[in-house]
Parts: C-alpha cells; structure tokens; sequence
C-alpha cells in the first residue's frame, strides 16, 4: 500500500504520497488551484526530511509567503524507545495479563536482536534472519505470535508517520498448519478422568468435575460467585473471568474472553454434584473457589500446578489443565451431543468454530448414520418420478 502523509506548513496543507518509489506532492494554492507532480526525490526517510525543510519551505516562499520556523525533528526512534511507547498505549487496550505476556516475548525474543537498532532502518532481509533462528528453537505457531507482536510495533508506528514501510510486510510468516492447535487437543478418557478424581481431594477434585461437566475456562471458573448458580434453575451464569494479578494486589475480574462467552451454562447432574460438594467447603464466601488461605485466586496458576502433580499420582499422561474442556466438547460431542448446544455451552462466537476444533470427535457408526439418512428423507423434496413429458425426441 502506498505511504500517504499529510502535513501542514503555514497556510497550505500538502500529502506527501509515495508513487512508483518517488515522493510526489499534491496541494492547492491559495487561489484554489490544484498542484501535483513529482519531486524528483526516491521514497526514504532522509529524503521526506528534505521534503518538509527545504522543498516545501521553497514552494511556500515562492508564493511570496514569509517563510517560517520548523522545529527540529523529533529524537531518532529505536525500536525499544518505541516499543515502551506502544506497551503503554496498550494497557488501555488489552486485558492486563495478555499484556504482561506479549512485554515477556519481546523482551526475551525481539529486543534482544533488535532493541537498539533505529526503528526506520531494519530490514526485511533481517527479519527473515530472525524469524529463521526462532524457528530453529520453537514451533511455527509460537514464532507467529513473536512476530505479531513485532508487526505491531511497526504498524502502530507507520501510523504516526514514524517509519516509511512496515518491513515484516515483505517478509513471509511462518507457516502454521491447520491441524496445529487440533493436534495440541488431548482430552482425557473416561478411565483417566476417574483415575484423577481419585486422586484428587478438596476444592481441586470440585474443580476438576466442574471443569469436566461444564468445559468453562479455568479463568471463569475461579471467577465464579454462589450468586451465579441457580440450583432451581440449574444454571450457571457465567459473565467474567478472573484477569492475571500478582500476590499481594487486589484480585481484578473482567470481561469474559468473548461478547459471546457471556452465556448460561446448563447444570448437569455431575456439575450439580461438584457444586453441591463445594457449598459445603465455600457456602459463607462470596466466591464459590478459594485458595488454602481461604482467599480468591489471583490467577489460576496454582490450580494448574497441583492438577500436573495430580496427574502424576494418578500415573495420567501429564497435560494442560485446559485439556479438561477439551474432555467436556470431546465426550459430548462423540457421544451425539447436538452440537450447537455443546457451542454455546463452550461460549464459542458460532458453531463453525468448535466444528472447526473439534470435528474429528463426531464419530457415529452405521447403524446410526443409516437412521440419520431416513430421517432425513423425511424433509426432502419429492420429485415426480414419471416419464418427463416434455422430452425432446
């Protein structure tokens, strides 16, 4: 996309447009004319500064303007100047924790290699150096999130007229095949979530039923409050998570993932179980989980410790706590479950999305898929099976 700037000298207003790697003007003189053409001048930064304090100045006086005054041009942007720039930007912008980890991964894998260098003079044939170490040491789908970090440093800076180009534009990202996250799917079977339950105890054995019986995200479940069950109704209300604090800081709930995460989660007969076997632990706390220090969670990092050691005693392969709402989609899903119901019951935006996640767990045999058939035919048009009349002969 070709660079467009606007920019104000006294009384005229100009765009500098980049056209066929030269830099071109376009304005009106004060009598309404217009005035377009080339400078002459390729399309870099040094030569953009040339524009604005020598050939506009030029053109202005030309006019039998008095020339004015330009203030010196701001400090030379290095990435990492920018960089803490744009973090702060975003505090108001993503959830805090989300934050925190995108800070980490620039830290630890973008200011290292490039930090000190000028923002405007990193190269595309550098990235794609850089890109090409990553993927030495780590997955395709976890080098695209460096560099989308990366790629918006750079697009919130070509937005302020920082930089010409956006150079992670020319340069190829990282492949991630479809079956990528599909295959980070490992749900427990029937046989391994009885074995982790066994050895589970207190809040945690809640949790894990919950977990399992609902597929709710460990974030919404820690955010629970005894005011979001409805045992009468046998629902669930569920409409924030618990957001990433640190020991010590006053524990902060926000906006679930999604608008449409705000959903009511369907009480089944094990979630009402664990409900009923946590009132006995929680009933006089607001929140409906707590920590050894009768307190709310700060995050549910604690939780997924004590499930790995769990797995462990259980002698269950070692996964994600997430895994549990895979087990609650797969089980569902594979035993026939409608599936827009196991959707909204996840909070997906759409169905296409826990198709898309979960299809290889529809599984029906024969007998069922032949039923499905004549039940089908049922709705289907029926055409006239006689000889068609208007035939040509």
């Amino acid at each position: 996309m070709a660079k467009s700037i606007k920019y104000v000298y006294g009384e005229l207003k100009f765009t500098i447009k980049e056209q066929f790697g030269h830099w071109y003007l376009d304005f009106y003189l004060p009598s309404g004319e217009r005035q377009r053409g080339t400078t002459k001048l390729r399309a870099t930064a040094e030569n953009l500064k040339v524009i604005k304090r020598q050939v506009i100045p030029d053109i202005y006086e030309g006019l039998g303007k008095e020339p004015i005054g330009i203030e010196e041009e701001a400090k030379t942007w290095t990435l990492q100047d920018f960089a803490e720039e744009f973090f702060e930007l975003q505090k108001t912008q993503i959830r805090p924790h989300t934050l925190e980890r995108n800070i980490m991964h620039y830290n630890n894998h973008i200011a290292p290699y490039f930090g000190k260098r000028e923002l405007g003079r990193i190269t595309p044939l550098e990235i794609e150096r850089w890109q090409n170490q990553l993927l030495q040491k780590y997955k395709h789908l976890t080098v695209q999130k460096f560099r989308s970090i990366l790629f918006s440093i750079y697009d919130k800076a070509l937005h302020n007229d920082l930089v010409l180009k956006n150079p992670l534009e020319k340069v190829t990202a990282p492949k991630v095949q479809n079956n990528i996250k599909i295959e980070e799917i490992n749900p427990f079977t029937e046989k391994e979530l009885n074995q982790i339950i066994e050895h589970a105890n207190g809040y945690m054995k809640n949790f894990i039923k919950l977990m399992a019986a609902t597929g709710m995200r460990p974030g919404e479940i820690i955010a629970l409050k005894w005011s979001d069950i409805d045992f009468e109704k046998r629902t669930i209300k569920v409409e924030r998570t618990r957001l990433r604090a640190k020991k010590g800081e006053d524990i902060v709930d926000g906006l679930t993932k999604i608008k449409s995460s705000n959903r009511f989660v369907d009480m089944l007969n094990a979630t009402h179980d664990s409900l009923m076997a946590q009132l006995e632990l929680t009933s006089n706390s607001e929140y409906i989980f707590l920590n050894q220090s009768n307190m709310p969670f700060y995050n549910h990092d604690i939780i997924g410790v004590n499930f790995r050691k769990i797995l462990k005693q259980s002698g269950v392969k070692a996964r994600p706590l997430y895994n549990l709402r895979h087990t609650f989609a797969s089980q569902m899903i594979s035993k026939g479950a409608d599936i827009t119901w196991v959707s909204k019951m996840l909070g997906h935006k759409d169905v296409s999305i826990t198709l898309k996640i979960y299809t290889k767990f529809i599984q029906e045999d024969d007998e069922t898929r032949l039923k499905k058939i004549a039940q089908m035919d049922k709705f289907m048009v029926k055409f006239d099976n006689s000889d068609d009349k208007n035939t040509d002969k």
